[in-house]
């Protein structure tokens, strides 16, 4: 599977076990020729696009809500480099281990990047990504990586499963409901693609191991393909009466 350890957009389970454990005697591979075929045209239309804006809302579920919290707002990318987006902006909203409100803006252009608390009333701004400290997790539940990525769907195609489900509506999209159980023993996840575009209305990962199961969720609504953006966009805006912290975010 794409790499899950990129900072911004990687899901990092931390002790929580991703993968299900395998079989002594693996399944052949099922691959349902519909389902491939809407893959391949969503690899197509995804690759065809070269920024996006969208608004998302993400829920952990069952195990996953030790690692993760839920998380709503919008995201903005464009292009891909070295495992991150080229650039981003996310404005976040989620909550604090006591459950807390906590409000985030974070981003970066390819040679900065920063992560501001609304809370607090602090910002942090540094050439390393490590900036955005452990409150940048916030930032990643809503990043939809293969917006951006050079091998969007690449791991999805060459999955031992793929199955179509059905349809289901997500916002004002009628969306194909794919199942994909990974190579490798790397875990399942069901997608959504819009009947009308092909680009991903939401995706549910699907973790087991000895701790139990759990999921992600990630919906996505007022998607904008190859929106106009400027440099500007991903660079740290100081809010008035705020403070600049020369280290990273806690």
């Amino acid at each position: 599977m794409k790499q899950l350890t990129c900072l911004m957009l990687g899901l990092c389970l931390a002790g929580f076990v991703l993968a299900e454990e395998e079989t002594a005697e693996k399944a052949a591979p099922q691959r349902d020729p519909q389902a491939m075929e809407i893959l391949q045209k969503a690899d197509a239309a995804i690759k065809a696009i070269d920024s996006v804006s969208y608004h998302c809302k993400s829920t952990p579920t069952g195990m996953a809500t030790n690692f993760f919290r839920p998380a709503e707002g919008s995201v903005m990318m464009s292009g891909w480099n070295a495992g991150l987006p080229q650039s981003f902006f996310s404005r976040v909203n989620t909550s604090d281990g006591d459950g807390d409100a906590i409000e985030i803006e974070g981003g970066g252009d390819g040679e900065t990047f920063f992560i501001i608390d609304h809370g607090t009333k602090k910002a942090y701004e540094d050439m390393d990504p490590g900036v955005f400290g452990s409150t940048g997790q916030a930032l990643q539940a809503l990043a939809m990586m293969e917006f951006v990525h050079d091998a969007p769907f690449d791991d999805e195609l060459g999955a031992d499963t793929v199955t179509l489900l059905g349809e289901e509506q997500i916002g004002d999209e009628a969306c194909f409901k794919i199942h994909v159980v990974y190579s490798g023993g790397q875990g399942e996840s069901t997608w959504l693609f819009s009947k009308n575009d092909f680009l991903p209305r939401g995706r549910i990962q699907i973790f087991r191991g000895p701790q139990g199961e759990g999921s992600v969720e990630r919906y996505i609504t007022d998607l904008e393909a190859s929106p106009a953006m400027t440099a500007s966009t991903f660079r740290m805006k100081l809010p008035e009466g705020y403070e600049q912290v020369d280290d990273f975010a806690p």
